[in-house]
Parts: C-alpha cells; sequence; structure tokens
C-alpha cells in the first residue's frame, strides 16, 4: 500500500503493509519505508503552498499526477539502465493506488514532520540547521505570508466595504456642508430655506443663479416645475434679506460649487458600487438589491463571513443595539436590521414584518452562499420570496389577538383603595381585605385615643393631662401603655371604660388657650 506525505520541501511515498495501523508506525518505521522522494524546485515551494491553501483537491491531484508520471518515467529508464541506476520497490501496478493525505493531520504525517530537517539532510535538501535550514523555511514562509496578504488585498469585497465606507463619511460631510450653506446664504435670502427642501437642488441654484436678480421665472422652468419656479421668483423680489457685496456672494458660491462637486463624485461612487456588486455577488444583489448587498457584506466583515451566517444572523443585522437591549433588559426583540430597505419589508403590516424580514433574510442566507462557489440562481430564489410574501399576506390579514401578560403585581398606594390585580389580598366578595387596618382602628376607638398620632405633644406632659411616662405609686416601674406591671388593676378606670354599646362620655377642660379630650 502506498501512501504520499506532504512536507514543504518536497513529497516522501512511503510503502507500508496492511497489517501495520496508524498507531503502530513509528519514526524508523517511516523512514525505513521511503521507497521515493520528490523534490520541488525552491523557488516554486511558496507557490505551491499557497495554491494548496486555496483549491487543496485540484493541486492534489495535479501533484498526484504529476508524481506519478516521474516515478513511471523514472522505473522506464531503470528498465534500460539496470545498472547505473539505483532500482525503485515499486510497481506500477501500485501507482495508481496512491493515497494523496495532503491536507489530512495523521500519525505518519506528523511522525515524517518531526524529522523534517534530519530526512531533508539526508536527501541533500539541507546542509546544516542554522544557516540553511531554518534561512529557508522562514524565507519560503514570508512569501508564502505576502501572498495571502495580496489575497486578502485584491478581493474585490474589500473594495466593496471601503466603497460603502466612503459613502457613508461622504454623505455625513454633505450634509454638514449643505447646511452650512444654508444658514450662510439665507443672510442674503432665507425665504429660499423654506421653498427648496432638498439639498442637491439647493447647492445647484446656488451654484448657477447666486444673485436674487437671476431668479427668474424664464430661467428656473427649464430646471423645476412651474408653481415652484413663480413662487421662487416672487419671493427672489420680495425677499427681505441682506445686501451683500459680489466678493461676499462670490465665496458662497464657491463653497456652492465645491459640495455640488462632491454630489456628484456621490453619484460616481454609487454607480461604481452598483457594477461592482453585480460582478461580486450577482445573487445577493438581485434578492437585496445593491445597497443592502453591499452594507451586509460591510458589517459582516466581507463574504466570506457573511456567507457562515445563518439567515436569522442576517435578519438582525445593524440592529445589533436593539438585540442586546432584548437579551439584557428583556425588551422586545428587533425584527429586523438594515434589511428593513428592502421595499417587501417596508410595504408590509406591522404584524406579518417579522414574518417576512425571516423568509427574506433566508433567501439572503442561500444567496451569498451560491455566490461563493459561483453559481447563478437568483431567478428562483426571487421567485421563491414573490410567493412566500404572497403566502404570509393572505394567511395572516388581520393583526393576531394580543394575550394578557402576565406581569408581577404592584402593591397599591396607601389610603387609597386597591383596583383588582394591583397585589393586595381580595375578598370572595370582590372587596379589598383590609380587616387589619379596621382592627386597628376599633382598638383606637375603644381606648379613647385617636388613630392618628398626636405629634405635637409635648414628651413630659400630653395635652390631655396624661403622661406616658408616669409611674405607678408601688412599684415605679412604667411600661409602654402606663401600666405597672405589678399593680392591679383601678375599678374606677373599669367603671370609666365604655361597653360596646355605649357612647363614651367626655368632659372638656378648658387649659388657657387649648382643650383636650378625658374620659371620663
Amino acid at each position: 500500500m502506498l501512501s504520499a506525505i506532504l512536507v514543504p520541501y518536497g513529497i516522501f511515498v512511503i510503502k507500508k503493509d496492511e497489517s501495520e495501523t496508524n498507531e503502530t508506525q513509528s519514526i524508523e518505521n517511516l523512514s525505513k519505508n521511503i521507497v521515493y522522494f520528490k523534490k520541488f524546485d525552491e523557488e516554486d515551494i511558496p507557490s505551491i503552498m499557497y495554491e494548496l491553501r486555496q483549491d487543496a483537491n485540484e493541486k492534489k491531484a495535479e501533484l498526484k499526477q504529476a508524481l506519478i508520471d516521474e516515478i513511471t518515467e523514472f522505473k522506464n529508464k531503470e528498465a534500460e539502465e539496470k545498472e547505473e541506476i539505483e532500482p525503485i520497490n515499486i510497481d506500477v501496478e501500485e501507482l495508481e493506488t496512491i493515497s494523496f493525505e495532503a491536507s489530512k493531520i495523521r500519525p505518519e504525517n506528523d511522525a515524517m514532520r518531526s524529522v523534517m530537517y534530519e530526512l531533508g539532510l539526508e536527501y541533500g535538501v539541507f546542509e546544516d540547521l542554522e544557516d540553511d535550514f531554518l534561512k529557508k523555511m522562514n524565507e519560503w514562509t514570508v512569501q508564502y505570508t505576502k501572498m495571502m496578504m495580496k489575497r486578502s488585498s485584491q478581493a474585490k469585497d474589500k473594495l466593496i466595504v471601503q466603497t460603502v465606507n466612503a459613502l457613508d463619511n461622504l454623505d455625513e460631510t454633505l450634509n454638514l456642508f449643505s447646511e452650512r450653506l444654508r444658514e450662510w446664504y439665507s443672510l442674503y435670502f432665507p425665504e429660499m430655506d423654506n421653498i427648496v427642501k432638498k439639498q442637491d437642488a439647493y447647492v445647484q441654484l446656488v451654484s448657477e443663479y447666486g444673485f436674487r436678480e437671476n431668479y427668474t421665472r424664464t430661467r428656473l422652468k427649464e430646471e423645476m416645475p412651474q408653481n415652484l419656479a413663480r413662487t421662487l421668483s416672487v419671493a427672489a423680489k420680495k425677499s427681505m434679506g441682506a445686501e451683500i457685496s459680489e466678493v461676499d456672494l462670490q465665496i458662497i458660491k464657491s463653497l456652492a460649487n465645491e459640495i455640488h462637486n462632491l454630489y456628484k463624485y456621490r453619484e460616481e461612487l454609487q454607480a461604481y458600487l452598483e457594477t461592482s456588486m453585480k460582478e461580486v455577488a450577482p445573487n445577493l444583489t438581485k434578492i437585496a438589491g445593491p445597497s443592502i448587498g453591499a452594507r451586509l457584506i460591510s458589517l459582516a466583515g466581507g463574504m466570506d463571513r457573511l456567507s457562515i451566517l445563518p439567515g436569522s444572523t442576517i435578519q438582525v443585522i445593524g440592529a445589533e443595539k436593539a438585540l442586546f437591549a432584548h437579551l439584557r433588559e428583556r425588551a422586545d426583540s428587533p425584527k429586523h436590521g438594515i434589511i428593513f430597505q428592502h421595499p417587501y419589508i417596508q410595504g408590509a403590516t406591522g404584524w406579518t414584518r417579522g414574518k417576512i424580514s425571516r423568509a427574506i433574510a433566508c433567501k439572503m442566507s442561500i444567496a451569498i452562499k451560491a455566490d461563493m462557489s459561483g453559481n447563478y440562481i437568483a431567478d428562483t430564489l426571487s421567485e421563491q420570496i414573490d410567493k412566500k410574501v404572497a403566502d404570509i399576506k393572505i394567511k395572516f390579514p388581520k393583526p393576531p389577538v394580543k394575550k394578557k401578560s402576565k406581569r408581577p403585581q404592584s402593591k397599591g398606594r396607601p389610603g387609597k383603595p386597591s383596583r383588582p390585580g394591583s397585589g393586595k389580598p381580595q375578598r370572595r366578595d370582590g372587596r379589598n381585605d383590609d380587616r387589619r387596618r379596621d382592627d386597628k382602628k376599633r382598638d383606637s376607638r375603644r381606648d379613647g385615643r385617636d388613630s392618628k398620632d398626636n405629634r405635637g405633644t409635648d414628651t413630659k406632659g400630653r395635652r390631655d393631662g396624661r403622661n406616658d411616662g408616669r409611674k405607678n405609686e408601688k412599684s415605679g416601674k412604667p411600661t409602654r401603655d402606663g401600666k405597672s406591671r405589678d399593680s392591679k388593676p383601678n375599678n374606677a378606670n373599669k367603671g370609666a371604660k365604655a361597653g360596646k354599646g355605649e357612647k363614651r362620655k367626655v368632659e372638656r377642660v378648658v387649659i388657657g388657650k387649648t382643650s383636650s379630650k378625658i374620659n371620663k
């Protein structure tokens, strides 16, 4: 059984018995079982490593065929010159059964790479360890890294990402300068600020006309509707703006010219972006549009990263703040991110917008995967999206009935009757269970005191003549209610207490300008 093992500087062909497994293979056995060695050219080693990284299957098949052709040619020479060439212990029938496992990690591959320097020294690839082996390996890896970086920089999706970022920065700049131009030119022609709302149209008018006398109805009809032209020309004649010199107005017009040129450059960038998206991602451009597709690639970091994302992640790209608020603070989950700009999602009703967003996001995920593999299936995906959106609108013509959310009951406000579900205990007849409060009021009425605290009383003497800290004459130990623990109940006080059905007799005693109630 023949097996080919790839190392940076060549290919080793090993012949091993079928009874020997990968676990029983050792370094000594592998080195003894080497039957052929194919050496790469040192200049081609970085490119071979790079091609194996890009398309391993195709490059392995190419290396395998080259190896077979070289061994076959060597066997033919061996047959012609038996004495001069050392024979190879390989049968021609076994060449087609060579297992080329360059990309897989196996025990024999690791064992071969662990003695890579010793084998290279034996087969004449290296002369010594430090000056030759380490220097060559470092040179090969540096060249390979440069090729990978060059490929990453030449990727078309990276250019798309930079174009999207340039458009965003350009929009911010245009908005800033356009607002500055409006404030500046409004000193001369303030009425135009309310008549012309679009920024690019405002900039173009200032750049082309300048003075108010140039805003005539005849000239304006060529660039705008007739009604707007008439309104603007009348406002220019009756303007209350300040009069400025020609030098000042020329500075304003120069700023308008620069802003107008930036608007033209933005149009060029937008056209370039659409062309690039059709070349790089035709399926995604057909499904999502060039603007949405480019922004998805930009936010994901490239087509490679976007192609591995599921449809649920593509659906909420651009709504990260709302997503984390949902995960942390239990807010409502976002239904869509930047794909909201899709016409199907914008025209959908509120209760079907989430379902349509999920359907379109799933098709976008399939489209970007097809773009990576080079297949064009945009027409089929478009038909599926149209059918799915129509089915959703038919299935959900009306908004669903909202279910009552089970929220924790809040405590009622003190002093006010509680509402149903406010957190207070309810009686069977529907009234609040305020028995404890009623008991406290009843107890306070029995002993003749108000339920409210007398906060204005003095600590030494109460208004009613009683002393909270009074002491029993016998024991002298006061309690909280003013009674002594070891004192006997007073019969007079018992008789003074009113019964349940009797009214308490109250005598008013005038003390200065105040009065107090005393139980009699």
